[in-house]
């Protein structure tokens, strides 16, 4: 599926865990599809899909006071497009 419907959708190779920890900073996930968000959020993953498109895959988590079950009262409280490349840099230890 094409979330932003300009570009082709391509594979991606991130692997994210449920509960991986991603701390991205602003300007690396979109508050609406074409909007990059002005501040740094710390998501707890629920899930990533894993189609890219323009260098971006749709992450889903947590951003609120997130136990079992979590504070916010939902599945996730996250559900925004992010950067691969901020993907990547969390996962290898760069934030």
């Amino acid at each position: 599926m094409n979330w932003i419907g300009r570009a082709a959708a391509l594979d991606v190779d991130v692997e994210v865990p449920a509960g991986t920890k991603l701390f991205l900073l602003a300007g690396e996930w979109f508050c609406e599809p074409t909007v990059r968000a002005r501040r740094d959020e710390l998501v707890i993953v629920v899930a990533v899909h894993q189609r890219a498109t323009s260098g971006q895959v749709w992450v889903k988590g947590h951003v609120c006071q997130h136990q079992d079950p979590p504070e916010c009262g939902t599945g996730s409280c996250f559900e925004h497009q992010v950067l691969v490349s901020a993907i990547r840099m969390n996962l290898a230890g760069q934030r």
